[in-house]
């Protein structure tokens, strides 16, 4: 139900700012960024359950946390990078958007190291 009632808040806020855009742009404006950020405080809020039943489930299983938080930080790090090359875009920066999608690829791979170290233990182990 709280789904339905934010899709529908978002679609209000969306119509009324298209018809709102031609008389009152900064209204409109104002209005399409309040829908942003309270669909982004929701979209966070679903988050952070998801995220405490997947460290539940994993926690179940016996996985430590040194395998699965270095993909939840990649994953993070490449939402960031996705919005924020967004709004680089957006603004017509896209050279900028590039880099930042270029430094978002490093810093995931170097977040990702010690899973990788992890893996070539294992198999190390496994050969031996």
């Amino acid at each position: 139900m709280n789904g339905l009632v934010a899709v529908c808040g978002l679609l209000l806020a969306l119509t009324l700012s298209l018809v709102l855009k031609k008389d009152a742009p900064v209204i409109a404006f104002l209005l399409t960024l309040t829908a942003g950020v309270l669909i982004l405080l929701y979209a966070f809020g679903l988050a952070d359950s998801a995220a405490r039943r997947f460290a539940a489930l994993l926690a179940q299983g016996g996985i430590t946390d040194s395998l699965y938080l270095p993909v939840l930080r990649a994953v993070g790090i490449a939402v960031v990078v996705r919005i924020m090359s967004a709004l680089c875009r957006d603004a017509g920066q896209s050279a900028l958007a590039a880099k930042i999608e270029i430094v978002g690829a490093v810093l995931a791979l170097s977040v990702c190291l010690p899973l990788l170290e992890q893996v070539i233990g294992l198999m190390a182990d496994w050969t031996a």
